[in-house]
């Protein structure tokens, strides 16, 4: 799968869609073991330009999808190409319909028990062939080495192809990364509140609205006051963000000629060493008689 990389956090963006990663998930999945997988949303972006910690957890992820709209702007301005957004609840209802059969297995961890309940009950009537193989709702502190083993011990025995987490941002992915050598799973997928979402625990924005990349303005309105207040702080970061990369390679870059050369990729490179196809979106030292 292509990547994008985001100026000044060096994560690497999947530049992909839902089919092209299940399709590769149907190939890879039995040679896979512990990947960790993060849905970047605009959360975890305003997190890690301000949090060293939170930006050391995502660089060891296996794969980064851009979940929210503002991380899906910011890669197609930096990588000069569109880049589709990929959701993590969106993902996990794809990938529990593609995988029945397949007979992929699921393991949920998050949530209440009623939730995580609703959760299943919802899933296996939509996907009637769907294996969820096993749940664990861990309570609102660190668990203790006895039930670390029990967690280890259900996961070991249900042996999940897939174990989704849903703690929140950027909780899960810390668990994750604390997790992913001591659960043999062959890969584990921080999803945030997609279990709610899922269950009706809490309503998930109308179709049309995520859609059109406003399911951070319905989280606001729908969340309660803590959720607008977090919101706003999360939304306002993201937008200075932005605007700055806005100005910075959609007005300033697109001043600059095209990258387009009729040399092949192996024999021209790019100013930064790269070949021009995953170069910066601009040849500086492009010329009227070819690159130089």
């Amino acid at each position: 799968m292509k990547r994008v990389e985001l100026s000044g956090t060096e994560l690497q963006v999947v530049n992909s869609n839902y089919e092209v990663v299940l399709s590769l998930l149907e190939q890879k999945l039995s040679n896979y073991s512990n990947k960790f997988v993060v849905f970047f949303e605009g959360n975890l972006l305003s997190l890690c330009s301000g949090d060293p910690n939170v930006l050391a957890c995502l660089k060891q992820a296996d794969f980064i999808f851009p979940d929210g709209t503002a991380v899906a702007k910011l890669a197609s301005w930096q990588g000069g190409v569109p880049v589709e957004r990929v959701s993590g609840p969106t993902f996990l209802l794809k990938a529990c319909e593609y995988g029945q059969s397949l007979g992929w297995k699921h393991f949920f961890y998050g949530g209440t028990p009623e939730s995580l309940e609703a959760l299943t009950l919802k899933l296996k009537s939509d996907y009637p062939d769907l294996k969820i193989v096993g749940s664990y709702s861990p309570p609102f502190r660190a668990l203790t080495d006895l039930e670390e083993l029990d967690l280890k011990r259900m996961v070991d025995e249900s042996k999940p192809d897939f174990l989704w987490v849903g703690l929140g941002g950027p909780k899960q992915e810390f668990w994750i990364q604390a997790h992913r050598e001591s659960l043999n799973v062959p890969i584990m997928l921080g999803i945030g509140a997609a279990f709610d979402f899922h269950s009706g625990s809490r309503p998930w924005a109308p179709k049309i609205i995520r859609k059109l990349g406003l399911e951070w303005l319905w989280r606001m309105v729908s969340g309660g006051k803590r959720t607008f207040i977090r919101n706003l702080k999360c939304v306002s970061k993201v937008s200075i963000i932005l605007l700055a990369n806005f100005f910075k390679y959609k007005i300033f870059f697109a001043k600059k000629q095209p990258l387009h050369t009729d040399f092949p990729d192996e024999i021209c490179k790019g100013c930064d060493g790269m070949p021009c196809c995953s170069s910066t979106p601009y040849c500086p030292r492009r010329t009227k008689k070819g690159h130089l």
